[in-house]
């Protein structure tokens, strides 16, 4: 298994947080502001709700991404993956 650690500015445009692999990814998000993720076309109205001080996690199949996009301003975004090799 490899792990790797990021903090990740999100912005108003939205932006991949967690690439395509092509293994199952473990995913733990933290949010430090109002966060919202889904597919590459996210936005605040369609995309998930992360709040602020929030920890959510994720298995993100083989072959999928995720996204995420701030409803305003920016927020920084803590993303802790493991790839099940």
């Amino acid at each position: 298994m490899a792990t790797s650690i990021q903090a990740i500015t999100i912005t108003t445009t939205a932006q991949s947080i967690v690439g395509i692999d092509n293994v199952e990814q473990y995913v733990t998000l933290h949010s430090n502001g109002s966060t919202y993720i889904g597919a590459s076309n996210v936005t605040s109205d369609s995309g998930i709700h992360v709040q602020n001080g929030e920890t959510l996690q994720l298995t993100i199949s083989e072959g999928c991404d995720l996204w995420a996009i701030a409803a305003s301003g920016t927020n920084t975004l803590r993303v802790l993956k493991v790839r099940v090799e």
